[in-house]
């Protein structure tokens, strides 16, 4: 008897081997369906996500918005951007439109952003007047860096007068006369008539009396005003300050 149950028993046993298996077998093809499917699913989902932002126009370019500039100048920024309407945003060359914008001579800086769903930002700095001169037929402003832009017929009237090179390679020259007239003290300033510069180691002051100033660069303007401002206790037709530990006064 317990030689039968023995035999039945492992007879039972090689039955149930084969079924586990299968329904393991079962279970392994179902997640590789599943995973295929899940697969399949994310492919699909992934190419419609860009066909709708990259070809779709459900965010295409319809609007530029300025910051930092307003009126005319911001319409030029506008127009000088050339921005792609129509275009899906994310297709939007944001560098060039920055460089566009750059090209204009009233711009010091550029940042062009994307705005979703439908704009772009464009950012800038614009410049800053600090003096002005003039080529003969109209009058043109000059910022720190001494690039000239904002070209007028008339003289502006909010900034002081300058007589310097209009060449492009002259642009250091314009910045250090620029920035000597912008760093004289308050006591000296009202005393000048005018500046000039030939080259970034001559710049000149003109002062009502009709005497000239030899003020050489831009460095020490601090230092050389103080000797200047002493100096004129004396009467002279030129002041050379060039040299401020060297001062030197002329008939």
């Amino acid at each position: 008897m317990s030689g039968a149950r023995t035999a039945s028993a492992q007879r039972k046993d090689g039955r149930a081997a084969p079924s586990r298996f299968a329904a393991r077998a079962r279970r392994q093809r179902l997640r590789r369906v599943l995973a295929g499917l899940a697969s399949v699913a994310g492919v699909g989902v992934v190419a419609a996500a860009v066909w709708l932002v990259g070809w779709s126009d459900v965010m295409t370019l319809e609007n530029v918005r300025v910051e930092g500039a307003s009126g005319q100048l911001a319409d030029r920024v506008v127009d000088a951007s050339e921005a792609p309407l129509g275009t899906p945003l994310v297709r939007v060359d944001t560098s060039a439109m920055a460089e566009r914008v750059r090209s204009l001579p009233e711009i010091a800086s550029v940042d062009v952003e994307r705005s979703w769903p439908r704009s772009v930002t464009v950012s800038v700095t614009p410049r800053v007047g600090l003096a002005a001169v003039s080529d003969g037929g109209t009058w043109l402003l000059i910022d720190d860096a001494g690039v000239l832009f904002g070209d007028t017929p008339t003289q502006p009237a909010d900034v002081p007068v300058v007589e310097v090179p209009l060449t492009p390679d002259a642009a250091p020259t314009r910045a250090a006369a620029v920035s000597v007239l912008a760093g004289l003290p308050a006591s000296l300033r009202e005393q000048v008539a005018g500046v000039s510069a030939s080259s970034e180691a001559d710049v000149r002051l003109e002062l009502d009396s009709g005497a000239t100033v030899l003020w050489g660069t831009s460095e020490r303007t601090d230092r050389k005003a103080e000797v200047l401002l002493a100096l004129l206790a004396q009467s002279a037709g030129t002041y050379d300050v060039s040299a401020p530990e060297r001062p030197a006064l002329r008939p």
